[in-house]
């Protein structure tokens, strides 16, 4: 998002790069689970092979869901150090 450290930034900006995380997280998340679902079906059904290689983009994007849940993390606790109110 920005090269500044989470120290430096103001609660204003912290609030709002918690936000579009989360929701961009969220995003990611449920695109993810129906994708997985999606290939899981075509796995079950007639086309196996298109399944099969659809199996692995959740799988190889799960780490970006990781870093982002991390990252909120990151800020909620920088907000909870500057005693502000979630």
């Amino acid at each position: 998002m920005s090269s500044m450290k989470i120290q430096e930034m103001s609660n204003e900006a912290l609030l709002k790069r918690k936000k579009i995380t989360e929701v961009a997280t969220a995003t990611l998340a449920g695109l993810l689970t129906v994708l997985l679902i999606a290939a899981l079906f075509l796995c079950f059904t007639k086309e196996l092979s298109i399944g099969l290689s659809l199996v692995i983009i959740p799988l190889a994007l799960s780490p970006i869901l990781y870093i982002n849940i991390n990252d909120v993390r990151i800020v909620k606790r920088e907000l909870q150090n500057r005693n502000q109110v979630l």
